[in-house]
């Protein structure tokens, strides 16, 4: 009972779940997955962008019977930066100061 206190307190809190079925699904995935298995899957789906939003978490009991430990999470692809349009960067250069306008173009 202590395994599914310490795996419960690790799930996001809008989706625990503390009943008979809960407790039941988490009996079943420790015969098939060591606490350790669960608990690092588990941190590695709270990390993903899908569970940024509440409702997109699966409820406790279903991710247990799911066997979602096995589901790994794919990181979003990092977002190249654009780069600036010409009037980005007319407007950057107007707010440099004078001073620095002429240190980047090298003449002071």
């Amino acid at each position: 009972m202590e395994d599914f206190e310490q795996f419960r307190a690790a799930y996001p809190e809008a989706k625990r779940e503390a009943g008979k079925l809960a407790v039941m699904a988490f009996e079943t995935a420790l015969r098939k997955a060591p606490l350790a298995t669960l608990l690092a899957a588990l941190d590695e789906h709270k990390r993903s962008e899908q569970w940024e939003i509440p409702r997109y978490i699966p409820w406790m009991t279903k991710w247990l019977l799911q066997e979602r430990w096995h589901q790994r999470v794919i990181a979003p692809a990092p977002v190249a930066p654009q780069p600036l349009s010409r009037a980005d960067q007319a407007q950057r250069w107007r707010s440099l100061s004078p001073q620095e306008q002429l240190r980047r173009l090298g003449m002071k």
